[in-house]
């Protein structure tokens, strides 16, 4: 099928018109399993005729999606619970009073069914030894051993809450308060005193029944700018953490500008504010691409909460970036290693005789990630991820790698070629830069294997995992707080670069590998749209690739403009098992012999 604008495609030999609209995430399950896109002819093969039935197309479809939002809704009311990020004063209250109630209602009933003398002999010793424990706990201000308890027993209240570290303290020690005090009513009955539960813990709200009483008040107020950020983190189930902290930056500058110009709500946002909130980044000496990066990042949330009907209006919407000049642009571009970083990096004692590997998890990756990346041109992630399935032998062609497209920010090949081109928005809100569009599961790219990795011996390697019963090619990896599994590496290879290789420019980093392998193509004269396949580009032959995974570009073709490809000789040597360990210390650089 092939894409002639937003939402328009067009198939077969008369060139029939298709409307195709994807399924928002919040909706997928509304859909049968497998179905991201919504696919319907406007049965015609006229271009002007198919635009109107379009327009006509994805309204019906909103109006579907409109109302599979109204039935989840309702739905999911039923099942799911309610999420905070804290109790307030109101909600502790009840939490530590429906405590009360219930383990004195409990306890009513034990005594009411009858207690013989061990049992209650039991019964009251387990009563002394918990006063006093937690006693001695709520005396001490230490609360920490009660959370586990507290957090159930708000499980169970229909809550679910993520504290921080001082908010968890501050319930904690309310919570302890009216355990004891719990403790110290069972212990007045266990003494023969009459303690009437409906007198000292009368009948209250549940602290669900009062998170709920007060999102009733607060929905007649102007959300806050906590709960609006809430409605952005929220709407992507399991958002990583590390893209909520990275969007929650300027949301709080943004805050604070707003504070300072009398605006106290997001809904009081305007496009003039917005405006000033990129000039004074400007100002402040931020660079062009973080200012951008940041304006984008405003602009995606308030898309998403607009469109949720949590805010009226958009005021970023028309708020525009900062634009680098041609010269700037080349000077904020990565470097790509030239022959003499190539000679210094590959003769150096991770790749020589030595054969010495990181100290940290790294591993045989140490070796193998470098010579990878410079013979595939691959992503750092993309080579880290590597399954030994991956690795394929096709009968006729040869051997190749698999590999899904998953791009970073600091994936610039062609920015110099397409410009900064005009940002826009995934389905999810979140932002996407054209030329590294996010692909999906299907993006199985393909890129031979050079001749030399064979000689380097990554059969053997491949091999000798395969012998302890490995199925990836780097298990010793994994996946760091931002959840990749090559950011331990990234940063190994940084400190190697700098104190052990002497390589200082801080334009030739890891993904230089990417920009080596770039020239060496484009030096062979390898057809663009291969050139950006292998990259994990689009084909170079439109606004979107001419196909998706394996099918997009024959492997022989593939194979046969790889083939083109001159590498500069490295002096790695042939690959072992590591024999040692890479020492960092200082800014001593050592040489290809190890030596300092």
């Amino acid at each position: 099928m092939k894409a002639l604008s937003e939402n328009l495609y067009e198939r077969g030999k008369n060139g029939t018109k298709y409307c195709r609209l994807r399924i928002p995430a919040a909706l997928l399950a509304a859909y049968p399993p497998g179905t991201t896109h919504i696919t319907r002819s406007l049965r015609t093969s006229d271009l002007r005729e198919a635009k109107k039935r379009l327009k006509v197309e994805i309204n019906q479809i909103d109006s579907e999606f409109a109302l599979h939002r109204k039935a989840l809704k309702e739905k999911q009311a039923l099942y799911t619970r309610k999420k905070l990020d804290a109790l307030s004063d109101e909600q502790l209250k009840a939490l530590a009073d429906h405590w009360v109630r219930q383990v004195l209602l409990n306890d009513e009933q034990l005594r009411s069914d009858g207690l013989d003398d061990a049992e209650f002999d039991e019964l009251g010793e387990q009563l002394e030894q918990q006063r006093s424990e937690l006693g001695r706990m709520l005396a001490t201000g230490r609360s920490d051993k009660i959370l586990p308890a507290m957090h159930g027993f708000i499980h169970l209240c229909g809550l679910d809450v993520e504290m921080s570290p001082e908010e968890s303290k501050r319930a904690g020690a309310a919570f302890l308060s009216a355990v004891v005090t719990s403790l110290d009513h069972q212990r007045a009955r266990q003494g023969g005193q009459v303690v009437k539960t409906n007198d000292v813990a009368p009948a209250a709200p549940t602290p669900k029944e009062v998170s709920t009483s007060e999102d009733a008040k607060l929905s007649v107020q102007k959300p806050s700018w906590d709960s609006v950020f809430a409605v952005w983190r929220d709407y992507v189930k399991n958002r990583p953490k590390s893209t909520t902290i990275a969007t929650q930056t300027p949301w709080r500058e943004l805050q604070k500008l707003a504070a300072a110009n009398g605006v106290n709500n997001p809904g009081d946002v305007t496009p003039e504010l917005m405006r000033k909130f990129v000039d004074e980044m400007s100002a402040r000496g931020l660079a062009v691409v973080t200012v951008n990066e940041r304006l984008a990042k405003m602009k995606s949330l308030f898309r998403v909460v607009t469109k949720k009907g949590v805010l009226p209006t958009n005021p970023a919407d028309l708020a525009i970036g900062m634009k680098l000049n041609s010269f700037d642009k080349r000077q904020a571009r990565r470097l790509p290693f030239d022959n003499a970083d190539l000679d210094n990096i590959f003769s150096s004692s991770i790749f020589n005789h030595q054969q010495l590997r990181s100290q940290g998890q790294s591993g045989e990756a140490s070796y193998w990630i470098p010579i990878l990346m410079y013979y595939t041109g691959a992503r750092t992630e993309e080579i880290a991820g590597l399954a030994i399935s991956d690795v394929v032998e096709d009968p006729v062609h040869g051997w190749y790698f698999n590999l899904i497209d998953r791009p970073s920010q600091e994936d610039d090949l062609f920015a110099d070629e397409e410009g900064i081109q005009k940002k826009g928005l995934n389905a999810d809100g979140q932002t996407k830069a054209q030329w590294r569009t996010l692909k999906n599961d299907k993006s199985i790219r393909k890129v031979p294997m050079a001749t030399e990795l064979i000689d380097l011996g990554l059969l053997r390697f491949m091999d000798a995992m395969k012998a302890k019963g490995q199925t990836s090619l780097f298990p010793s990896l994994n996946h760091d707080w931002h959840g990749k599994l090559s950011g331990a590496f990234s940063k190994f290879f940084g400190r190697y670069k700098r104190h052990v290789l002497g390589i200082k420019n801080p334009k030739k980093v890891l993904y230089s590998f990417r920009h080596t392998m770039k020239d060496a193509m484009t030096g062979a004269r390898v057809d663009t749209k291969y050139l950006k396949r292998i990259l994990g580009h689009a084909s170079g032959e439109g606004t979107v690739t001419d196909g998706y995974g394996a099918a997009d570009v024959p492997l022989e073709a593939l194979m046969e403009e790889f083939r083109k490809v001159k590498f500069f000789p490295i002096s790695a040597q042939p690959w072992l098992p590591g024999k040692g360990r890479v020492t960092l210390k200082g800014e001593a650089k050592q040489t290809p012999d190890g030596r300092k």
